[in-house]
C-alpha cells in the first residue's frame, strides 16, 4: 500500500505540474491525457502490472502527453509521432531535457510497427485521429499482434459525460474492435464510477477511453486497473456502442 500511494503521488505530481502547451486549438484545452488525471493514473498501473519496457504516444500535437510521460517515467524509453512536421519540431524541442523520448515526424503504424520490433512489452497510446484516414485498425493490429496493451483515446465508454470520435459514421468504440483481424474477448473502459485519490480538474471535455490487451496478456473479466471496468466485445457488439 505504501509503494502504491508514492506511485500516485509521484503521478499526481508531475502530472499537474506539466503546462498545457495545447490549450489554444484542443477542445479539452490541452494537458496530459486531455487533463483527466483518471487517465494518468490508470496507465500507470497498467505500466506497473505488465512491466511494459516501452511507452508509445501517436499524434503528439504540442507533446504535452509526450513531456508528462517523458518525465513520469525516465527509465523507460518514450517514443510520439505526428504527421504533422510543426506539432513534431515543437514537440522535440519541448523535450530535449529528456534523453529518454523520441519524436517524429512519421506516420503512427511505421512508427508502431518500430517500436514493435524492439520492445517485448510496449503500452501505447492511441491519439492519431487527425486528418482523413483513420489509421487505429491497423494500430491496434500492431500493439495487440506485439503483446503489448493498447489504450485508446477518445472511446465511446457508453456515457454521456465522456465524449469519443466518430469516423464516416463509424464510432470509436466496441464496433470498431470487431472489425480487428483477431478481435478481443474482452475490453476495458475508463470506469466513470471508479474512485480517485485525488479530485479531476477537468471540468469541460472529458473523453472516453477504451483499453486492450495484446496476446498472451491474459485479457478476462478482472479488470488490469481499479480505474477499468471489463466488458466482453460479443455483448457489446450485440447491443451497440451505447451500453
Amino acid at each position: 500500500m505504501t509503494d502504491q500511494l508514492a506511485e500516485t503521488d509521484l503521478t499526481v505530481s508531475v502530472f499537474y505540474r506539466t503546462g498545457r502547451a495545447g490549450a489554444q486549438r484542443l477542445s479539452d484545452g490541452g494537458g496530459p491525457f486531455g487533463f483527466d488525471i483518471a487517465v494518468a493514473l490508470m496507465v500507470d498501473e497498467l505500466i506497473r502490472e505488465y512491466d511494459c519496457d516501452a511507452v508509445a504516444e501517436t499524434g503528439c500535437f504540442a507533446g504535452d502527453t509526450t513531456f508528462y510521460l517523458a518525465r513520469r517515467y525516465p527509465a523507460l524509453p518514450v517514443y510520439s509521432c505526428d504527421t504533422d512536421r510543426a506539432c513534431a519540431a515543437f514537440t522535440a524541442r519541448r523535450l530535449v531535457g529528456c534523453p529518454n523520448a523520441e519524436v517524429t515526424c512519421e506516420d503512427s503504424t511505421g512508427m508502431l510497427a518500430r517500436i514493435a520490433s524492439r520492445h517485448a512489452r510496449p503500452l501505447a497510446f492511441l491519439d492519431a485521429h487527425w486528418g482523413e484516414g483513420w489509421p487505429l485498425v491497423t494500430e491496434l493490429g500492431i500493439v495487440t499482434a506485439a503483446a503489448g496493451i493498447a489504450v485508446i483515446h477518445d472511446f465511446d465508454i457508453g456515457h454521456d459525460r465522456f465524449s469519443y470520435d466518430t469516423y464516416d459514421g463509424v464510432p470509436c468504440g466496441p464496433l470498431l474492435l470487431s472489425r480487428m483481424a483477431a478481435p478481443p474477448l474482452w475490453f476495458y473502459t475508463l470506469d466513470p464510477s471508479a474512485a480517485l485519490p485525488v479530485p479531476c480538474l477537468q471540468t469541460g471535455r472529458r473523453a472516453g477511453v477504451g483499453v486492450v490487451l495484446g496476446r498472451d496478456l491474459g485479457a478476462s473479466p478482472e479488470p488490469p486497473s481499479r480505474f477499468l471496468a471489463a466488458h466482453p466485445l460479443d455483448a457489446a457488439r450485440a447491443t451497440g456502442s451505447r451500453r
